[in-house]
């Protein structure tokens, strides 16, 4: 989520908890209780969700290193070719090994793995 989403996502929050207190009195203050709770629980898992997600973004557009060819590979595993083609390497039956910003793609070639050159 980027800031102007989160703000309106936190005005929207604001404005609903704001019109609920608008309402009448309530006799049951056991289901007001159960509502406040559930309202900060869903605000705590909003928020967790977020971190998360910005977490996530960040190690994919995070570059590891370079490949041999000019390939780009990322922190989260995903390696972009130079014509722009994109995988994951153990998706197709290879493995990655990066050292100080160079990288090595790795296949198996039945007898173990070896270097793979395009």
């Amino acid at each position: 989520m980027n800031k102007l989403t989160l703000s309106l996502t936190t005005l929207a929050l604001a404005a609903s908890f704001g019109l609920a207190s608008v309402a009448p009195a309530s006799a049951d203050q056991a289901a007001a209780t159960r509502n406040t709770i559930l309202g900060i629980g869903a605000l705590i898992a909003g928020i967790a969700i977020e971190s998360n997600v910005a977490h996530k973004n960040a190690v994919a557009n995070t570059v590891e290193g370079y490949t041999q060819n000019g390939a780009t590979v990322y922190q989260d595993g995903h390696v972009v070719e130079p014509d722009g083609n994109a995988y994951y390497p153990g998706n197709v039956g290879r493995q990655i090994a990066c050292n100080g910003g160079s990288c090595d793609v790795y296949a198996d070639n039945g007898g173990g793995w070896n270097r793979w050159q395009r």
